[in-house]
């Protein structure tokens, strides 16, 4: 890669920054509790089962996968912005249609909806991140975003569940939905970076400098994301009441180690940093799987949240990296594209491993996927990275 020119801006924390991070906080923050209520709203409101509540949850994960392209093709064109307030303002709607419409049917399409909004949401909430932040701290910059993700999801709940003890799910729905409102609002002060219009062909669907990093991703979240949907069943094998202490736990550890280790992949490189990452990603799997007992569940989520918090920002920096302005939206949704496919795949394979065995042979093999995903990084994408270098330092000489 050609070193930055010695001028280049390197402060990160600029005002538009903050912006793009109070709005996505904002949002996170009430969706957030959509997670833990939803469920529980499918099958003690609708009188839907948990399978039916299972299917509502994991529909939205088909309308991410298809809206998150044609999101980073109109990013590239219109500017993130745009795809951030539209994401949104489709947040807003989603969750009045649960207010509005208490059935199954509204449960389905809310969700539906939901997919969307969060694609636009994220996909251009890591775009604009990248834009404002200098080359060599990009990775920080999409860590940093992606903490008010996992502070939604762990601080969302904690106050959503109060208000439902003493209101009811259609007050709760309301709340949620003047939050994604208020998120809309705070993305319309964004400046917005609008690509200059001429006869450039729009980026493609699918940019194929994301998919190693993708296929990279989609294995190496299989023992976090396999964790947290089936930790609160989990729990009650090892004698646990209170599940949501390993969601906090989860969620301040992400927020502390993007905050104190932000830097390390920009530092190290994302090839390195993303190698101790799986590593300790399936290490931590090992300790879930072996120790049984509720210490072992916090230490367990903690060690993987470590792991996550490498890995995202790492494998994000390898998908755009030379990828040119014009399509590094197309670059970042089809990289972001990977976590609703893992999203959509895991649950049921997880849970099919527990019913065939038990819990034990679930978190090994989920956290086997790891060790798949370090082989591809190390004999797939460093030889390809490594080649890239090369070609652009003997161009520039």
């Amino acid at each position: 890669m050609v070193p930055p020119p010695a001028d280049a801006p390197t402060r990160l924390l600029t005002p538009e920054f903050w912006i793009l991070a109070a709005s996505t906080s904002v949002y996170f923050l009430g969706i957030g509790s959509l997670n833990v209520l939803v469920p529980t709203y499918v099958v003690d409101e609708l009188g839907g089962s948990e399978a039916t509540s299972g299917f509502v949850m994991g529909s939205m994960a088909v309308t991410a996968l298809l809206a998150r392209p044609w999101f980073g093709r109109m990013a590239d064109r219109r500017g993130a912005r745009d795809i951030i307030a539209i994401g949104a303002a489709l947040a807003c709607l989603s969750v009045l249609i649960l207010a509005i419409d208490s059935s199954l049917a509204g449960a389905f399409a809310s969700r539906l909806v939901m997919g969307a909004a969060g694609a636009g949401t994220f996909t251009g909430s890591m775009m604009l991140s990248m834009d404002i932040a200098p080359e060599s701290r990009r990775a920080q910059a999409g860590a940093y975003i992606l903490i008010s993700f996992h502070v939604g999801l762990g601080v969302g709940p904690i106050g959503a569940e109060p208000i439902l003890d003493a209101t009811s799910y259609r007050t709760v729905w309301l709340i949620v939905s003047a939050l994604a409102a208020v998120s809309f609002v705070i993305a319309l002060a964004l400046p917005n970076r609008r690509r200059p219009i001429d006869d450039t062909p729009p980026g493609p669907l699918v940019h194929r400098s994301a998919i190693l990093p993708g296929l990279v991703t989609l294995f190496g979240v299989c023992a976090f994301n396999g964790l947290l949907q089936f930790a609160p069943l989990y729990a009650r094998e090892i004698g646990l009441d209170d599940v949501g202490i390993v969601f906090t736990i989860a969620s301040l550890t992400i927020v502390f180690v993007r905050l104190v280790f932000g830097r390390v992949p920009d530092m190290v490189g994302p090839i390195r940093a993303g190698s101790w990452a799986l590593v300790l990603t399936a290490f931590a799997a090992a300790v879930v799987a072996f120790w049984a007992e509720p210490a072992g569940l916090y230490v367990g989520a903690a060690l993987l949240a470590c792991g996550l918090s490498l890995q995202s920002p790492s494998f994000m920096t390898l998908a755009i990296e030379g990828v040119s302005d014009r399509e590094r939206g197309s670059a970042l949704a089809t990289y972001t594209g990977f976590f609703d496919l893992a999203n959509a795949i895991i649950g049921p394979a997880v849970g099919l491993i527990v019913v065939g065995f038990d819990y034990r042979v679930a978190f090994l093999t989920a956290g086997s996927m790891s060790l798949v995903a370090l082989a591809i990084l190390r004999l797939l994408v460093a030889p390809r990275r490594m080649g890239a270098q090369a070609a652009s330092l003997a161009i520039t000489r």
